[in-house]
């Protein structure tokens, strides 16, 4: 098959458990790019904490961050594609959050996603759930107004809190917003990842690839979660990290080896570098 474009989460996917780059993994993508063949980032980090993994590995195609939500474009340092929740959509849920004591943060959409606020008295567990499991920091303020419709909330919390909470925005809002459950059954907290209708990293990438002229069948999606799925299914190849869970695995054509065991490097070897050099 002749593949011509390459979509790449980053956390648990190109990068290591503790978030390192391997330099097999770099030389791979690297060496894909050199062939002439794009190779684009696809993530739920927002752009400020996108663009220096982008700069390490020489990047240059739109980077689609947010799930989606957003596309930006590095030649031009413009937005290509920006979506939002509905205002009164996420006014509502915002209250239902705080009447649940909820930990959540809101990326607001008058910055495109880049500004993240809190409520002043959340996120007050012993362990730093907001950098661990978002690697954000947070302003915290007296009372989350929202401006624009926001580009996406974030969720963190005891399984107890987040499991009804999921299922009360799925059956309340469940064609007004895409909702997303993280976390494995037996873990001790649960996320929630709540952006636009009809955003994912699956419409990211069909985006990029219509406007570079790209067939699904061209595509080569590789990712390790659940807001990797739509990708996976839309790509020609769509290729799972070992270390995906089980409803990922499942929808994926391909199982690479996992983020500590070069998957990446591994599947981009066998499909462009083999014998080459």
């Amino acid at each position: 098959m002749n593949y011509r474009l390459v979509a790449l989460d980053i956390d648990g996917t190109i990068l290591t458990s503790e978030e390192e780059l391997s330099p097999r993994t770099r030389r791979a993508i690297m060496g894909v790019q050199e062939l002439g063949v794009p190779v684009v980032l696809a993530t739920g980090r927002r752009l400020v904490r996108t663009l220096p993994w982008a700069t390490a590995l020489g990047l240059t195609q739109p980077l689609i961050v947010h799930n989606g939500a957003v596309i930006f474009d590095q030649g031009s340092g413009k937005i290509l594609r920006q979506e939002g929740i509905d205002l009164h959509v996420a006014e509502h849920i915002r209250k239902e959050l705080e009447t649940r004591f909820l930990n959540y943060v809101v990326y607001t959409g008058e910055s495109a996603g880049e500004e993240v606020i809190a409520p002043l008295g959340t996120w007050q567990q012993p362990e730093n759930l907001l950098l661990r499991y978002l690697g954000e920091e947070a302003k915290f303020v007296h009372q989350v107004a929202l401006q624009a419709g926001p580009i996406r909330i974030s969720i963190v919390d005891l399984p107890q809190k987040v499991d009804p909470f999921y299922e009360y925005l799925v059956g309340t809002y469940g064609s007004q917003v895409n909702v997303m459950l993280f976390g494995a059954q037996r873990d001790k907290w649960r996320g929630i990842e709540i952006i636009p209708p009809n955003c994912s990293k699956g419409t990211g990438v069909a985006y990029l690839a219509n406007k570079l002229g790209v067939l699904p069948e061209n595509v080569v999606a590789v990712g390790d979660n659940v807001n990797d799925l739509e990708m996976i299914k839309w790509a020609g190849l769509g290729v799972a990290m070992e270390n995906a869970p089980l409803e990922l695995k499942s929808q994926a054509q391909r199982i690479a080896p996992s983020n500590d065991h070069h998957g990446v490097a591994e599947i981009l070897e066998e499909l462009f570098l083999e014998g080459r050099g």
